[in-house]
């Protein structure tokens, strides 16, 4: 059904409720059911109602927060470095530019509507998108309703919006080609979740830096997992299962450590018997033992400049994506570092 026919009695038999009371959830009324409110929500999810009304308002109330709707538990989240120094540099510019930050989880299934509940309750003054999948629905319902967003993460397939990304590509090249300078020929990479950019970004960076110094792409190289340390140490048991090793490329540092914990019990010693690099430069990094060597990316700038962007974009001003630059810190967990 076209966005354009869809009338507030479509949501009302859609949801099994009155047309009053699919007006008094788009108005933001406290006189409905956290229960109804959630059946008409999923009504306008489904028929994919946006009407002018809402966009018009978009542009003119002004609550002064930026949301971040994150498609995972809690305590999964916290869990990572990252998303903890990516939180508090977001938080940081907004409170210096006068907004505050909404922040809540969702399950995947319920990630999309409630992105446009935010923006069509003007919950917010913006979003920000983490973990960016092919063809994502968040971003079509936001372009739809016209809702300012920013994106953490470069877009493929020519999708035009406003990013913030690190040369995840560029990194992975490097890392890659550091490994090859030290004489490693057989490189494992251990990368993250296929359907997510940044890892066919860095997965594109491994496979151009070896095809530049002539080794073939072997898959039974490539392992995926979740970025997380738990991941990184399973992968890699596998790994020693059935490889001979001489070098792992890890797309994340929480992988890396990980990993490091499996090769120890299996009596290897990353630096010495293996090189083992990650990616990010989480605190961490330069106290485990060995310091790892990473990909360093400025991951506090990401959150300053997405608050940065955003905060533009809602007040009117002219904005373009932002790349970062990234390099590589070598550490002791490769064969010579220090």
């Amino acid at each position: 059904m076209g966005t354009g026919r869809i009338r507030i009695k479509d949501i009302a038999r859609e949801a099994g409720v009155s047309t009053a009371t699919v007006s008094r959830v788009l108005n933001n009324s406290n006189k409905v059911t956290h229960l109804t409110r959630k059946k008409v929500w999923e009504a306008i999810e489904k028929l994919g109602y946006a009407p002018n009304h809402v966009a018009r308002s978009l542009r003119v109330k002004r609550v002064y927060s930026i949301g971040l709707i994150v498609p995972h538990d809690i305590d999964y989240l916290f869990s990572f470095p990252y998303f903890n120094l990516f939180m508090h540099h977001l938080a940081m510019e907004a409170k210096e530019r006068g907004y505050h930050i909404i922040f809540t989880t969702s399950d995947g299934d319920e990630s999309v509507r409630l992105h446009r509940e935010f923006a069509m309750r003007k919950m917010v003054d913006g979003l920000v998108i983490l973990d960016v999948s092919d063809n994502d629905p968040r971003i079509d319902v936001l372009d739809e309703i016209g809702f300012p967003f920013v994106v953490i993460g470069r877009p493929e397939h020519n999708r035009r919006y406003l990013w913030v990304d690190t040369e995840n590509e560029k990194g992975a090249y490097r890392a890659v080609e550091y490994l090859v300078q030290l004489g490693h020929k057989r490189i494992h990479f251990v990368n993250g979740p296929t359907d997510l950019a940044v890892s066919r970004q860095r997965f594109e960076g491994y496979l151009k830096a070896l095809h530049r110094f002539g080794l073939d792409y072997d898959p039974s190289l490539v392992h995926n997992g979740e970025f997380t340390e738990k991941s990184g140490y399973d992968v890699t048991k596998k790994i020693l299962a059935s490889n001979k090793v001489e070098a792992i490329f890890y797309a994340s540092d929480t992988m890396a450590i990980g990993g490091m914990r499996a090769l120890k019990e299996k009596g290897f010693n990353p630096g010495k018997d293996v090189s083992v690099i990650g990616f990010d430069d989480i605190p961490s990094a330069s106290v485990v033992n060995p310091p790892l060597t990473t990909v360093a990316q400025p991951i506090s700038h990401v959150g300053s400049w997405a608050a940065k962007l955003l905060i533009n974009r809602i007040e009117g001003k002219e904005v373009s994506s932002k790349s970062l630059p990234v390099k590589l810190k070598v550490r002791g967990s490769t064969i010579g570092g220090v």
